[in-house]
Order: structure tokens, then C-alpha cells, then sequence
């Protein structure tokens, strides 16, 4: 029997350790994040794995009973005839809607019934229908819950390596210095606990998809995916899991988002459209080369120099989230795998603004542009991505709160570098995977979405 395990972000920790148990009991459980499979629609998955579920839990709180994300599960559950268990861990004053669906199904009290209580109500639901434990176990044709993504490492067979090309200056042999600390942890191939075996690090031993450790940032270790190895195998691309910033991807010059200081000016339902100086100057550039998030991703110095206007906090779209007095990106890594880093020719569209079709940069980190989200797929990794807790519990803005966690959605919107065409204001994003559509534009001034860059790293031979 499988359980679909229905919770707004608020619950997810009760609701991981309610999954635990059942799952301890013998049965199997969908849970998202965890099972939602990498490169597959949020919405969609969550949708098949309501179908594909014999019983619905529902972890009923103050949260989840005004989550837009949660009612939609239980409608669907409601209109495909499957059973709901209300595990009420609260006093909740139903909305209309959840009611309308609710009121003919089950309600177990938190205060009043265990996790062991709610293991035998569901037994005997399986009981009545006449399905065993084992059986259930058999319908492994239902949903791949096993096989899905649960934030491990995902090695794919090896396959023959493709050129990274343009994005490749040429080759180094590193040594992994263990004594200063540089270590890759690489999941099943190099474990930091068996990394004194070796001082080095061979890339045959590196695949597709690996997740690899390198650097810190707000006092965190970096987890890195692999997404491209050089022919040679002596070079790798890698993006970082995890959204590891919410940010803005450039101040405005003007110093305030949308205003050139004249009051009898209102640009806010301007598109500006045809006057590119002024959309940049009012709304950020949307030049990979001349950006703010540019010049912080590349610099390891305490104080950051900007070109023209930093970004302060004040020249942002809402006023928060400005960068101008933080440490430089690569601040923290230390010397050893700093050197692990290559210099990457970094090819760009241009923008309207630009003389040349393409602009190329040389660059230690750099965000992705649209055409390399391929190597996703290839590598089989998933695009879209959540960011760390020190990502949220610095961000000021709300988008994320309210657009993402309010519909149970834990994924947030991340930035490439590609400009939008006819425009000198907005660049493309990655979607949290919830909508139908996953590419985006935004304003570059909006400071409301996530950074994860990525960097090519030298590989021992």
C-alpha cells in the first residue's frame, strides 16, 4: 500500500518523521521534495503521485489548511475516490474549500492518537480491502518511489564524453592536498572518510551527475553536481546543487529602482521598450559582462569593487537583498581550491545595447545561459533546485515565502546570464518546476530570485 503524504513546508518535519515510520512499518510513501523525480515537473509529479497512491494523509495545520498547493491534492484525491486520513495536529478552523472536501472523510486527532495509532488505522483500512503488506509491496508498477530523486548522488553509466568546447581553456594536473583541507567528497566514488586512501584524485573515477564538495559559502561546505567532463577527462563543469543566494543580478545605475529623481516621472508601467539606455539605467543591465553579480561571483576579496553602481540594498526593486558590503563569493575557498578553479572562456549573447552578437569573457564562476541547460538532462541532473537555509534566512524579500513555500513548493526561480532579446533590462530564469513552463524573464533588478553558478574545475589524471 502507498501512502501520499500531503503537508504544507511547515510541517515537513513532522510529516518526514511520520513517513519514516510508516515506511519502518513495511509500507511505501510519496513524500515531496523527495520524491519528486529531477527534471520532471513539480506540479506534475505531485499529480501522478496522488493517482498512483491507495491512501492520503493529510497533516492538517493552520499552514497546510490555507495552502492552495495542499487543497489542490486533496481535490484530486476526492474526485478519484481515494481515501483520506486527517491527521489534525491542530486546532483549525476549516476553510470552505477544504471542508466541502473533507467532511465525509476520517480525522485523527495529534493529541489524542500516536504515530503507531495512525499505523494500525491505516493497517486496518488495508485489512477491509483485503490487501496484505506484502502484496502491496509487489505493485512496484504503481510509481517508481524508490528510484526517484532523494537529494543522493546519481551516477549514470559512462558514455562517451563530449568536448566542453568554447567553455574549456586548457589542462592541469592538480593535487588534492588532504593536509589543507581540500577534499572532494563524491558520494559512492570519493567519501571524505576513505579520502586519505589517495592524495590524488584520478578523473575516471568522476561520472556524469556525481556530486562533488568544493569551497564554502555562509559557512557551508558547496555541493557541486558534475554536469560536462572534457574528452580528455581533464576538466569538468559543475553547477552547484542548490540555489546558494537570493539576489539581485544588477543595480540599476540610476541608484533606485525605476526613478531618475524627477517626481512628475512614473516609469512603473512603462515598458520603456525602444529606449534601451534609460530601461538599464532605470531597471539594471542585463550585460552578463558589465553585471554586479558578475563582478561578486568572481571576486575573492573581503571588500568587493564594483564599476559604476553597486548594489545596494536602496537601488534594488523592493529595497533589500543588496550585496555591496559582502565578502566576494570566492572569499572564503581557500588557496588549494581556488586553484582547482580554471578560467573559463565564457561565451554570451549580446544585448541590444552590445555592438557584437556575443561577448566573451574569461571568468571563474559564471551563471548558465539557455542553451547549456541541456547538459541537465545529460548529466541527470535536475534543474530545478532549493535553496540552502542560509539563502532563505537572508533573504528580505517575500517572493520566496509567498510564491514558493505558501504552495508547498520548497524550489525557487534561479538566474542565467542570457539576456531577452529586445530588451536591456531583463535576463531568462530557471523555473521552481511548479508551473507548466520553466523558463522565465525577469527585470535584473528584481532582487527576489536565486544564484547557482557554476565553474569549470581541473581533474588529476
Amino acid at each position: 500500500m502507498q501512502v501520499f503524504i500531503s503537508h504544507s513546508s511547515k510541517e515537513a518535519e513532522m510529516a518526514n518523521k511520520m513517513c519514516d515510520k510508516l515506511e519502518q512499518s513495511g509500507y511505501t510513501c510519496f513524500i515531496a521534495p523527495r520524491n519528486i523525480r529531477s527534471g520532471y515537473v513539480y506540479a506534475e509529479e505531485l499529480a501522478n503521485g496522488v493517482d498512483a497512491s491507495d491512501v492520503i494523509l493529510l497533516m492538517l495545520s493552520q499552514e497546510s489548511n490555507r495552502s492552495p498547493h495542499v487543497l489542490r491534492e486533496i481535490e484530486r484525491a476526492v474526485t478519484r475516490s481515494i481515501p483520506i486520513i486527517v491527521y489534525k495536529m491542530e486546532e483549525v478552523e476549516l476553510t470552505k474549500s477544504m471542508e466541502y472536501f473533507l467532511m465525509t472523510h476520517q480525522f485523527m486527532e495529534a493529541t489524542q492518537n500516536t504515530p503507531d495509532d495512525l499505523v494500525e488505522c491505516i493497517r486496518d483500512m488495508e485489512r477491509a480491502r483485503g490487501k496484505s503488506v506484502s502484496e502491496s509491496a509487489r505493485e512496484s508498477h504503481r510509481v517508481p518511489v524508490a528510484s526517484v530523486g532523494q537529494n543522493t548522488v546519481t551516477t549514470i553509466a559512462k558514455t562517451p564524453k563530449r568536448s566542453v568546447g568554447k567553455l574549456l581553456i586548457g589542462a592541469a594536473v592538480v593535487v588534492i592536498v588532504l593536509a589543507g583541507g581540500v577534499v572532494w567528497g563524491m558520494g559512492r566514488t570519493a567519501k571524505r572518510e576513505n579520502a586519505a586512501e589517495s592524495n590524488r584524485l584520478n578523473a575516471t573515477n568522476i561520472q556524469l551527475g556525481d556530486t562533488i564538495t568544493l569551497g564554502s559559502y555562509n559557512n557551508e561546505d558547496i555541493a557541486w553536481r558534475v554536469l560536462r567532463i572534457s574528452e580528455d577527462g581533464r576538466e569538468a563543469v559543475v553547477v552547484a546543487e542548490n540555489v546558494l543566494t537570493i539576489k539581485a543580478f544588477d543595480a540599476p545605475d540610476s541608484g533606485q529602482y525605476n526613478w531618475d529623481g524627477d517626481p512628475n516621472h512614473n516609469f512603473e508601467t512603462e515598458s520603456l521598450d525602444g529606449q534601451w539606455e534609460l530601461q538599464a539605467y532605470l531597471r539594471g543591465n542585463n550585460s552578463w559582462e558589465n553585471s554586479n553579480i558578475r563582478t561578486w561571483l568572481n571576486s575573492d576579496a573581503e571588500n568587493v569593487a564594483y564599476d559604476g553602481m553597486a548594489p545596494t540594498s536602496k537601488a534594488m526593486a523592493d529595497g533589500v537583498n543588496g550585496y555591496n558590503t559582502e565578502k566576494g563569493f570566492l572569499c572564503s575557498f581557500t588557496d588549494e581550491e581556488l586553484a582547482l578553479i580554471k578560467t573559463t572562456e565564457v561565451v554570451t549573447k549580446g544585448n541590444v545595447l552590445s555592438e557584437a552578437d556575443t561577448v566573451v569573457t574569461q571568468d571563474k564562476v559564471f551563471l548558465l545561459a539557455m542553451d547549456e541547460l541541456e547538459w541537465f538532462m545529460e548529466a541527470d541532473v535536475s534543474m530545478v533546485a532549493v535553496p540552502t537555509a542560509p539563502a532563505v534566512a537572508n533573504d528580505e524579500s517575500d517572493w520566496y515565502q509567498n510564491y514558493c513555500l505558501d504552495y508547498g513548493v520548497e524550489a525557487t526561480m534561479w538566474w542565467l546570464r542570457e539576456p531577452v532579446e529586445e530588451s536591456a533590462s531583463k535576463c531568462y530564469l530557471v523555473g521552481n518546476g511548479y508551473q507548466n513552463e520553466n523558463i522565465f524573464t525577469w527585470e535584473v533588478g528584481v532582487e527576489s530570485f536565486g544564484i547557482r553558478p557554476a565553474m569549470t574545475i581541473a581533474l588529476d589524471t
